[in-house]
């Protein structure tokens, strides 16, 4: 996932690349200690007691061929007739083992034409490490109503060096509902539009969405983002300016603000940010041993509903869905699905988009300020606001839905120590609203709000590929509030997931002589089923030093 750029020549590209640094030879993973198998505090899928049935997808199933090659795990996945839908949950088990030295890598999962699952690889040691992570996937309920080819797996590459090979079993458990587990209301229709990578060159994507149903009432565009090289970690890109003010380090430029624009046919429908993500390779890799950073194994799809424009998506035609990245610096990967709702009272339903206020960028400003010893710091800024509103006509009434999001962003980076040393602080936050009526004056409304801070201190001092000293220290959280109201119910979901860790890698004369680490992480928050949910974790020389988990519940705190 580090592509070799034009720059200074090191070793170790988890930090160079992530803060921008560019690589003049192949990179080879920092990474030469042993830790504990990697440990993450958010909650653990729950599972109904009721009657459930597996189905394997594959078993040790290697990422790369007899001859060193990727390759995916294929089949077709039939739903478990003793376990006949409706489902209570459908849950996507996936256990992977890798040792010896490889980098990162990303792995996916679709059913048909949908992406189920994407997210990235935790890196090895020389030992070897042993992980699993759970998803809850009954949003695609739909997809099982028969027969459906699958293809999945992580995509790696071998050589001489980086010889690790990721072993992956995976399964999919259906959790037949009952009176007490009732099957939640779930998409009528997942209609996944496949993939594309945006670049540089081409930041904007399209996708036909074709063979849509004609009585849709609601849809949801679900979109899949991941950057790569110079976008790996976007946030820390610097301006163009401040990047050729230091060309020894290479610094990744375009700025550090992205967001991921989506159009059906050529009219904007709606702008998502996303997450910070970082990969156990990122920055330092003993950053992330054994605590990876927020999201790492399973990067959340972001969801714009799309409701306004179902007045279009009704007309039985192809529909050009176009998903553009702003800033774009390197090569983006993006997938998107449509969750469709349709009325069961008729064959077909109407309507149109009435207001759309998106505009064509988000308003951005940056400033700088120069420091001593020839430091700069740089500043940037960037705001949304907008909304769309239609109505669509169905066989209990008209419905009028508005969307709303207001953005802030805000991204201080201080470079300082001739470009090879970066201090940023980014502060990310929004809401989302979805605001329906109905006949009769029947309301509903979702709120989602999010706030994605990050603090990131990194310093990289680079003698030759032999001789270097990296170290960071990141702070970064998630902050998630979700609320609905409508048809007499009312739910509150909130989570807070920190991880502030600390990382070193030292090497002279070509021998590591220091690579070491220590890290927090705190989650709080509801679980699926509405139980208030803390989680503390440390950890120190790669090895979980606290665990310590409280629960409260069922109720809502």
């Amino acid at each position: 996932m580090r592509p070799i750029r034009s720059g200074i020549a090191v070793v170790c590209a988890a930090l160079l690349c992530a803060l921008g640094v560019s690589t003049a030879v192949a990179a080879t993973p920092c990474i030469e200690i042993n830790s504990q198998n990697p440990v993450t505090a958010p909650p653990p899928v729950s599972r109904p007691d009721t009657r459930s049935c597996t189905v394997n997808l594959a078993t040790a199933f290697p990422s790369n061929n007899a001859t060193g090659g990727a390759q995916n795990f294929t089949g077709t996945l039939t739903p478990p007739a003793q376990c006949a839908g409706p489902w209570a949950k459908v849950v996507l088990d996936w256990t992977t083992s890798v040792q010896g030295r490889q980098f990162d890598r990303a792995g996916s999962l679709n059913i048909g034409t949908t992406q189920v699952y994407f997210g990235t690889t935790y890196e090895p040691d020389p030992a070897g490490i042993t992980y699993h992570f759970a998803k809850d996937i009954t949003e695609y309920s739909a997809l099982f109503s028969g027969p459906k080819a699958f293809t999945g797996g992580i995509v790696n590459f071998t050589n001489a060096t980086d010889t690790g090979v990721y072993s992956q079993t995976v399964s999919i458990t259906f959790y037949q509902a009952d009176r007490e587990h009732p099957a939640p209301a779930e998409p009528d229709m997942v209609v996944g539009l496949g993939g594309q990578d945006a670049s540089a060159g081409t930041p904007t994507i399209h996708l036909a969405a074709a063979g849509l149903p004609r009585n849709i009432v609601r849809a949801v565009l679900e979109v899949s983002i991941k950057g790569n090289g110079c976008d790996e970690q976007w946030f820390t890109d610097v301006p163009n300016d401040v990047s050729a003010r230091f060309p020894a380090a290479g610094l990744c430029g375009n700025g550090p603000y992205r967001e991921v624009d989506a159009a059906i046919d050529g009219t904007p429908a709606g702008v998502t940010q996303f997450f910070p993500y970082i990969y156990t390779g990122g920055i330092v890799p003993t950053l992330w041993r054994p605590i990876p950073a927020v999201g790492t194994f399973d990067m959340t799809p972001e969801l714009l509903d799309v409701t306004p424009f179902v007045g279009r998506l009704v007309d039985g035609g192809s529909h050009d869905v176009a998903l553009s990245v702003a800033n774009i610096g390197d090569v983006w990967n993006l997938a998107a699905n449509l969750l469709l709702y349709t009325d069961h009272g008729a064959a077909a339903t109407s309507g149109a988009l009435t207001s759309d206020t998106i505009a064509q960028a988000a308003t951005q400003a940056t400033t700088e300020q120069p420091g001593a010893n020839g430091a700069v710091t740089a500043t940037v800024t960037a705001g949304r606001d907008w909304s769309t509103s239609g109505f669509v006509d169905t066989s209990a009434g008209r419905i009028r839905t508005t969307v709303t999001q207001h953005m802030a962003y805000r991204n201080t980076d201080t470079v300082t120590a001739g470009g090879f040393a970066q201090q940023l602080t980014q502060t990310d936050s929004g809401s989302n609203v979805v605001h329906s009526t109905g006949p009769r004056g029947s309301d509903s409304t979702t709120l989602h709000v999010w706030s994605s801070p990050i603090t990131i201190g990194a310093t990289f001092q680079v003698t030759d590929d032999n001789n270097f000293n990296l170290s960071a220290t990141v702070d970064m959280t998630r902050r998630l509030l979700d609320v609905r109201d409508g048809g007499g119910a009312h739910s509150v979901r909130q989570s807070t997931d920190e991880v502030s860790s600390f990382g070193l890698d030292q090497r002279a004369n070509g021998v590591t002589v220091a690579a070491d680490g220590h890290s927090t992480e705190n989650f709080a928050g509801n679980d699926d089923t509405g139980a208030w949910f803390e989680h503390f974790l440390a950890s120190a020389h790669g090895f979980i030093t606290a665990d310590r988990v409280h629960r409260f519940g069922p109720s809502v705190r």
